[in-house]
């Protein structure tokens, strides 16, 4: 039916007669938060006699369980697509990817290509009356040119409001198309039959009875009703022959009266409307089905009937829309059981289907209202968001749990979303947040300090961009969710089976067995990144399946997931229509995108990708608006009815859009890193950053979500301490992310976990070097070469990027600046007395040189170094970045690599 069955699948059920059938069928939809195994789905099908399978996109993962079954399959181009498809390049590049690489012995077994679903729809107001007929022809085509078109024909599957009969004489010899689309529907038929392709009609008995409360109820099933339609002698007892009959009128009006017709959609749904239930539905079906058994066709057309059934299985994330009852039209239960006798064979057996096999449930575990909550101010807007991003349908009026009291209501909701969250304690509180935690420094802070931190601040997820040994052990017997990660210079040495395994067992397995709450592998960072120039493009997938593998082999795959962490440059929306609705992956990437994406949903993995708004404004080069980088308001980009005035939502909805042009709108997306630093840039400061995070966390706190993706986004934030160490290559705040600073210390007031506006905690107890500083000498004459060539010297190995133009220190007189960098270097250097001389240049100090703009640092202490000592004590330059994550709701990391690109610029 209309547009809501975009990621439907349509599957054909063969019937076992002596009689030659057309065949049944029956859709098998996708859009559900927690979709089965497609291979137990095929299972299930070959259990059933199932052997024809009309599909609503081209799914990698369903086309592959298909293989080598011998289904014959529908392939289909969803509505937003249509326009795409008007460029013959772009509609041979589509039968390639999608047809011609399955057409092989042991392959897929394709007969049709759907173009579009309903895209004529009355409700659409024209949105795709001008593309869909050149789609048809560009889609034929390109299947004659590949030598299929003989054998594969494109159809147009459309809804039953493209034809009807006038009102003063409502009958089915008097069908008619629509007049406002008849001249595109004559001259589509026509094509169709040239080309000897079906005619396709979604025809709903059920919707007739939903949208009339005076239609007779008895008109919408199969066992006689009292007041039949009279029409030239013909007796109809039924809205289905009714309406097909009007079709076949249609036609023959057109002039291809003798088209083959299939019944693309119908069926009648068992909760969410007080006709929908088990008992109507078993009445349709078992007035349906041996009418098509028996081949009786209807008046105008008797003879067999192709029909396809809708639907297999229940969907809980469809839209509601057109009704509570969107969600129920399956045959199957959510998990494969079947609700009702039903023989599908038509032979009056009344049996129960054969369920899906060794379907693997969630713990036993529910969620459920608290009787003895004292405070009830906010349950109903709680109830009101479990049921915004969960089904709850089944409490609507006329649904079978509308019976419930407020008690049992409000637990129906709360567990219908802990489910849908998998069980996540969280979710069974609605409360919670996540932060980044970046270890690449001169004197990190030791890791038991930091988790310590973290549980002060309520922080119970953690992502790793490494698997460090001494922050994995901190992290054993915390019940913190922890994230491990292959570096982009092991991801070829991953493409070896041999070396996943081992990196599996000896960061992933040994820690497991020790207590550590590890979940997830990010495999790479950023390996995509336009700067790296194809250098990891041809080993990620690889050494993503590899690890995936491993973990799977190792039991574990269940419940540890791998995927790869993508910036932001591999998506984007293109010149000529820069706006989130047309995102499309980077093309030089976009077939390897599409390949991880793919291997992502097979394992029910996440898309993770990473979006900077304050990279959009510093590389803006002075086009980039500012406030359009926050979230208190901007002059935005309009998106047919959808305004976006702030650049976050335009990236993740573009991203969204991308994922939808390769068939992954529903995929899980996590934004692993977001936040804005402190210094280092003229727009890196604690205002504009107490700013972006008191107005981005609340929205996250809220589940508010984006135009294209409502409600809750995991975010991880970006990120938990300064870095002194890390590469300044692409700008000095590379150094200033934390929402902490080195030390531990909260630089500005904001809530992690609330919307409230206060202070983190922070680190405690720091052990920090002597107060002491090293400046320049003053009331000398100094020579400016040489005080030169020693602050060069000193920031080449220390820390000066609050002196870079825009940082926090650029303001200081040229001697000043030398003060700064001798004394960054002396801390670096633990304060050894040979750190600060610089041939005579400098002196030690016990008066903190600091102003209100400018702090010079006292390090902290790190290892066992004596600052007494008479030569510089060897600065800790560490390689490996590790970075903690945590929340349900939101996070904060630190960055791995030295290089980011990003994002959305227009």
């Amino acid at each position: 039916m209309s547009g809501v069955k975009t990621k439907t699948i349509v599957v054909a059920l063969l019937i076992l007669m002596w009689s030659e059938v057309e065949g049944v069928g029956v859709n098998w939809g996708t859009m559900a938060t927690h979709k089965m195994d497609p291979k137990t789905v095929v299972q299930m099908m070959k259990d059933n006699g199932i052997n024809k399978v009309k599909l609503f996109d081209a799914d990698q993962t369903t086309m592959s369980a298909l293989a080598g079954t011998g289904v014959e399959v529908m392939i289909a181009i969803p509505n937003d697509q249509l326009a795409a498809m008007n460029d013959y390049a772009r509609a041979k590049k589509f039968v390639q990817r999608n047809v011609t690489r399955y057409h092989f012995d042991g392959g897929v077994n394709i007969k049709y290509v759907a173009v579009g679903n309903e895209p004529l729809l009355k409700s659409y107001n024209g949105s795709f009356s001008k593309t869909t007929f050149p789609a048809l022809q560009n889609i034929q085509n390109a299947l004659n040119e590949a030598g299929l078109g003989d054998k594969i024909k494109a159809t147009v599957p459309s809804n039953a409001d493209v034809y009807g009969s006038p009102t003063d004489n409502p009958v089915p010899s008097a069908g008619r198309f629509r007049p406002d689309i008849n001249d595109q529907m004559v001259q589509m038929v026509q094509f169709l039959a040239q080309n000897n392709a079906p005619f396709t009609v979604n025809i709903y008995p059920f919707l007739s009875l939903y949208g009339n409360d005076n239609f007779p109820i008895d008109f919408a099933f199969f066992d006689g009703a009292p007041q039949p339609v009279v029409d030239n002698g013909i007796q109809y007892t039924n809205v289905f022959d009714a309406n097909y009959d009007t079709l076949v009128s249609a036609l023959k009006a057109a002039g291809v009266g003798d088209i083959p017709i299939i019944v693309g959609e119908v069926g009648w749904p068992t909760d969410g409307d007080k006709s929908a239930n088990v008992n109507m539905a078993y009445r349709f079906y078992n007035g349906l089905l041996p009418r098509l058994a028996a081949n009786k066709g209807t008046p105008l057309r008797p003879g067999p009937i192709e029909v396809y059934l809708f639907g297999l299985i229940d969907e809980d994330a469809k839209s509601i829309a057109p009704g509570n009852f969107e969600r129920h039209w399956g045959i199957f239960r959510y998990d494969g059981q079947p609700k009702f006798g039903m023989d599908i064979s038509g032979r009056g057996q009344n049996k129960l289907l054969v369920p899906a096999q060794n379907v693997r449930y969630q713990d036993k575990k529910w969620c459920q209202f608290n009787p003895n909550a004292k405070d009830l101010s906010k349950l109903g807007e709680n109830i009101n968001y479990a049921c915004t991003f969960a089904d709850c349908t089944p409490l609507g009026y006329g649904s079978s749990c509308n019976g419930l009291d407020a008690n049992a209501n409000a637990s129906f909701a709360f567990n219908a979303y802990f489910q849908v969250q998998n069980q996540d304690e969280m979710a069974c509180n609605f409360q919670g947040l996540g932060v980044n935690w970046g270890t690449n420094s001169s004197h990190p802070l030791p890791p038991e300090t930091v988790v310590q931190m973290l549980k002060d601040n309520g922080l119970n997820k953690v992502k790793l961009y490494d698997a460090d040994p001494n922050v994995l052990n901190a992290l054993a017997d915390t019940d913190i969710e922890v994230m491990v990660a292959v570096k982009n210079d092991e991801l070829d040495a991953m493409t070896i089976k041999h070396n996943a395994e081992k990196w599996v067992k000896d960061n992933v397995v040994k820690y497991v067995d020790d207590e550590v709450k590890i979940t997830s592998v990010a495999v790479g960072n950023e390996p995509f990144l336009n700067d790296y120039k194809d250098k990891y493009i041809n080993s990620t997938l690889l050494a993503l399946q590899n690890i995936q593998k491993s973990l799977d082999d190792a039991k574990l795959g269940d419940k540890i997931k791998a995927s790869v962490p993508f910036s932001g440059d591999i998506f984007m929306s293109p010149q000529w229509r820069p706006i989130p609705s047309a995102g499309l992956f980077r093309p030089d990437v976009s077939d390897e995108v599409e390949d991880i994406a793919d291997f992502l949903a097979k394992n029910n993995a996440p898309f993770i990708v990473n979006i900077h708004p304050f990279l959009s404004l510093a590389m803006g080069d002075g086009k980039f608006h500012m406030d359009y980088a926050f979230f208190d308001g901007a002059d935005g980009i309009q998106d047919g009815d959808v305004e976006y005035t702030n650049v976050f939502d335009a990236n993740y909805d573009t991203c969204v859009s991308a994922l939808k042009q390769i068939g992954h709108e529903n995929m899980t997306i996590v934004v692993g890193e977001i936040g804005w630093p402190t210094d280092g840039n003229k727009w890196a400061n604690e205002s504009l950053a107490s700013r972006f995070y008191n107005g981005f966390l609340p929205r996250m706190a809220a589940n508010k979500g984006t135009p294209l993706h409502p409600g809750y986004i995991e975010t991880y934030i970006f990120g938990l301490l300064d870095e002194d160490s890390k590469s300044m290559l692409s700008g000095g705040f590379q150094r200033h992310w934390g929402v902490f600073d080195y030390a531990g210390q909260p630089k500005f007031k904001t809530n992690l976990a609330r919307n409230e506006n206060k202070t983190l905690v922070g680190a405690k107890n720091v052990k920090y070097q002597s107060k002491r500083w090293c400046i320049l000498k003053t009331n000398e004459f100094h020579d400016k070469q040489k005080q030169n060539e020693s602050m060069i010297y000193a920031c080449d190995r220390a820390d000066c990027s609050a002196l870079v133009d825009g940082g926090s220190c650029n303001v200081l007189s040229d001697c000043e600046k030398a003060s700064y960098a001798f004394n960054s270097f002396f801390q670096m250097s633990n304060q050894s007395n040979a750190s600060c001389d610089f041939g005579g240049l400098a002196t030690q100090v016990d008066q903190d040189p600091s102003n209100d703009q400018c702090k010079f640092n006292i390090q902290i202490k790190y290892g066992t170094s004596d600052s007494d000592s008479d030569s510089p004590s060897p600065s800790s330059s560490r390689s490996s970045s590790s970075y903690i994550t945590i929340a349900p709701s939101v996070a904060l990391i630190g960055l791995a690599l030295s290089i980011m690109t990003s994002l959305f610029f227009f």
